[in-house]
């Protein structure tokens, strides 16, 4: 048998160079250069919560991107989402004393659980929430806290007795949306359990069909009652993972919680810089500058590789030799069952052994990890379509298919 070399690696979660404008940011970064306050605004220290001007301008992007209106006063701007997930962490909650539990979206973001193990959680705190073509699945979440914490929680304490970690819209791996009903009655239970929400919010404006759902953060926003959600977004995914700016989106008292610690008192918010930049493209009315031009272009392009790199490939080589996956509707990622009796383990030997230069991304990386290994996704895998024109993602997924007869023929064998 032949099989078609490549030099895919599935895994790869970051855009392909050619997404990144330096362009863009250079005519951005010289405005914000020109600009009269530049030298205190962008060298000096400035502003806990962030530089007033971007996110005023924040604002008046965001309100118009989600026609839906967004306040400064429920903005802070962050270095990124990953570094504000920790922060997150360190402020609002307590791993050791008042925060018993870590409740994760199950499959998620891997890197995630080492975050939460950083702030001081561990493996012993963590639960998985199944995840289902819907989302998260929050009657099992219910399920879940009720076991836990009986018919409530106290509300009135300055920290929360348990987190939950969720990627609501085009989820990271499996690409699920959240359904409305379920992100109402979500925030609902948040509040009788006094558990904290981080939504992983970075992919909301990358929605090719259709349009993104309301955000779980706004159904908070509309309640009078303690805060529990946070909206956490990241410009790496729409301009440049680089750049380490991004914002959180949650009611004014959290935002002042986290805006005015101790390390943003000392040492200024640590995206003022690049933030200010970012600023001058939020609205320009120039669109070799503006960054809704950028993210529009950014929605073709990955369309165009997720349909014709990923999905009609595997409806040619993949779906007829059994493996199953839906089409994601934005995003970065398609997350792919395999073949009955095939996992990822068997793959991965074949693939070295006969020295295949491609690598596949385990379901298994993303699953909630406990005081016990789990296999619970080992016949699954996360295929990105971000980080490699379309032609390369097609020959990728043609040598998966050359791997996966193998793996096949193994196992006829066997028996």
């Amino acid at each position: 048998m032949t099989l078609f070399l490549t030099m895919v690696n599935f895994l790869e979660g970051r855009p392909s160079l050619d997404l990144l404008s330096t362009d863009r940011v250079a005519r951005a970064a010289s405005l914000a250069f020109a600009l009269p306050d530049a030298v205190p605004t962008m060298l000096q220290y400035n502003g806990f919560i962030g530089d007033a001007g971007f996110l005023k301008n924040l604002a008046t992007f965001l309100s118009k991107a989600y026609n839906d209106k967004v306040e400064v006063n429920n903005l802070c701007c962050s270095p990124g989402a990953s570094l504000m997930i920790e922060h997150i962490l360190t402020i609002l909650t307590r791993p050791q004393s008042t925060t018993k539990y870590a409740f994760f979206q199950n499959p998620t973001y891997h890197f995630g659980f080492k975050i939460f193990q950083d702030a001081g959680f561990s493996k012993n705190q963590f639960v998985g929430v199944p995840d289902d073509a819907n989302g998260l699945n929050v009657d099992f979440l219910e399920s879940s806290l009720k076991e836990k914490f009986g018919s409530g929680s106290d509300t009135t304490n300055d920290y929360y007795d348990a987190v939950l970690y969720c990627v609501p819209t085009h989820g990271n791996p499996s690409s699920s949306i959240l359904s409305e009903e379920r992100r109402e009655k979500l925030v609902k239970l948040a509040k009788q359990y006094n558990v904290l929400i981080i939504c992983d919010d970075v992919y909301d404006l990358l929605t090719y069909q259709g349009i993104a759902p309301k955000r779980v953060v706004a159904y908070d926003l509309e309640s009078n009652s303690k805060p529990v959600v946070i909206s956490n977004c990241s410009f790496s995914k729409i301009l440049a993972p680089g750049m380490r700016v991004g914002w959180v989106e949650a009611h004014e008292t959290l935002v002042k919680r986290l805006g005015l610690c101790g390390s943003f008192i000392s040492g200024s918010n640590p995206a003022n810089f690049s933030s200010i930049i970012v600023s001058q493209m939020l609205n320009s009315d120039d669109p070799q500058v503006n960054l809704q031009t950028n993210i529009d272009h950014l929605k073709v392009v990955l369309h165009e590789r997720l349909v014709e790199g990923l999905w009609k490939p595997y409806q040619e080589f993949l779906e007829p030799l059994g493996c199953y996956a839906s089409l994601p509707t934005g995003g970065y990622f398609m997350w792919m069952r395999l073949p009955p009796g095939i996992n990822v383990t068997l793959l991965d030997e074949i693939i070295i052994e006969r020295n295949i230069d491609v690598r596949l991304g385990s379901g298994n990386l993303f699953a909630t990890p406990g005081p016990q290994p789990t296999d619970e996704f080992s016949n699954y895998l996360r295929l990105c379509f971000a980080h490699y024109p379309k032609e390369k993602l097609r020959e990728g997924m043609k040598t998966v298919e050359g791997v996966i007869r193998l793996a096949q023929e193994r196992k006829e064998n066997s028996l």
